[in-house]
């Protein structure tokens, strides 16, 4: 009887154990990553600023750079990694990710600190589109919002704590953000190695992240909404460019707030977003819906408006809290929109990721430049203003979509 007992127990923890898939690991993966991420994103202003002297430009330059060599590697080293199973180009990402920041604080010249940044984010872009090509293979529909949804909300935790941490441990010592944020991207690599030499389920998995036959043998069924999604997501990533990169200057500088609220202020938007997420990945009525991109858009251009007259942390975090939720509608947008119906996965998610990264550069150099030349309410009124460009630009794209449809399904917009 006990050792009937005992085979049953086995053989329950051996199928839990087999059972376990990739989106098990993928999960606390982007989590570890995404807290990382930001943990050095934020901590590194402060960092540069303390130990360089940096000024706001110098600051929006180097916070740019990470942004614009991950578009380089989005698009001329993605190839690279498709041509290897996703989990390894993982591992090695999460690894030279962690290198990359120990060798920021080893360095005692901002310009080897630019170097090494830079090669932190061509690390990057061998991480992100891997990842969500590979979690959303051959998945489509309801499913896959709800499969993203999960992922989304998995990275977004990690969002939301990284400012709230970066803040209170800038307070003690600027460097402990970069470190922490190190560790984290080495225990994510760590765990992915465990993974891969242990699951049989990740062990025996073989889909390279572009499939060459399941893409000979499937018609492209892509929507045309991606591109007034990809407008959209461009212009909010500019603004958060913005809020990431200049608006902790501003804070420190004009609002005298400590580091630790403007940590929390940050807080305050990741947590919103991620209701967002949570929301979008739960609801269909937005499904290839052009009406409701232009609403958000919309309304976005009302929230950036309200920020230039915006002098209290109680008022500011209110707004970047609407923010928030609009950024979710956005992002969202982009990622659905952009890989619903492809079969070439982790090229769209290279262009979703291209495209964010576009508009953070844009949001921290030009920002930078204006916030020091000029003022912070003059730099809101030029982001109102190209959010609301951008608007005009989704609604010639909306109307461009609706005629090219059938007469039977204009109904959608």
């Amino acid at each position: 009887m006990v050792y009937q007992y005992i085979d049953r127990q086995r053989q329950i923890i051996r199928s839990f154990y087999t059972g376990i898939g990739k989106s098990a690991v993928i999960f606390p993966v982007a989590f570890l990553v995404a807290l990382g991420h930001g943990l050095v994103t934020l901590g590194v202003i402060f960092y540069i600023k303390e130990m360089f002297h940096a000024t706001p430009s110098q600051v929006g330059y180097f916070t740019a750079l990470w942004s614009v060599c991950y578009i380089v590697g989005c698009i001329f080293f993605r190839p690279l990694s498709s041509r290897v199973f996703p989990r390894y180009v993982l591992i090695a990402a999460a690894l030279f990710k962690c290198l990359f920041i120990l060798l920021i604080l080893a360095v005692r010249s901002i310009t080897f600190a630019y170097f090494f940044y830079g090669l932190f984010g061509i690390s990057i872009s061998f991480f992100w589109p891997p990842i969500m090509g590979w979690l959303s293979h051959g998945i489509e529909g309801a499913k896959l919002g709800r499969l993203m949804s999960n992922f989304n909300f998995s990275w977004s935790i990690g969002s939301i704590l990284s400012p709230l941490i970066a803040g209170f441990l800038s307070t003690k010592n600027s460097s402990l953000p970069l470190t922490i944020g190190s560790y984290s991207f080495l225990t994510a690599s760590l765990l992915l190695i465990l993974a891969s030499l242990t699951l049989p389920r990740i062990r025996q998995d073989r889909d390279v992240i572009l499939d060459k036959n399941y893409r000979s043998t499937e018609r492209d069924n892509s929507t045309l909404l991606r591109f007034p999604a990809w407008v959209g997501n461009f212009t909010t990533y500019m603004v958060i460019g913005v809020i990431v990169n200049i608006f902790p200057l501003f804070a420190l500088d004009s609002l005298h707030l400590g580091k630790s609220t403007i940590g929390l202020l940050l807080l305050g938007r990741a947590l919103f977003a991620m209701f967002g997420f949570l929301f979008m990945g739960r609801t269909t009525f937005w499904h290839f819906k052009s009406s409701q991109m232009l609403i958000a858009q919309g309304l976005l251009v009302v929230i950036v408006f309200l920020l230039i007259f915006s002098t209290t942390s109680l008022t500011t975090g209110i707004l970047l809290g609407c923010f928030g939720i609009y950024q979710a509608f956005s992002y969202f947008n982009s990622l659905f929109h952009g890989v619903s119906g492809s079969f070439n996965r982790s090229g769209r998610m290279a262009v979703h990721e291209s495209i964010i990264s576009s508009g953070l550069v844009l949001g921290s150099t030009i920002g930078g430049i204006l916030y020091q030349r000029y003022s912070m309410p003059f730099l809101y009124s030029i982001c109102a203003a190209f959010v609301l460009f951008g608007l005009l630009v989704q609604i010639i794209l909306c109307v461009w979509i609706e005629g090219k449809k059938k007469p039977e399904e204009r109904l959608s917009l």
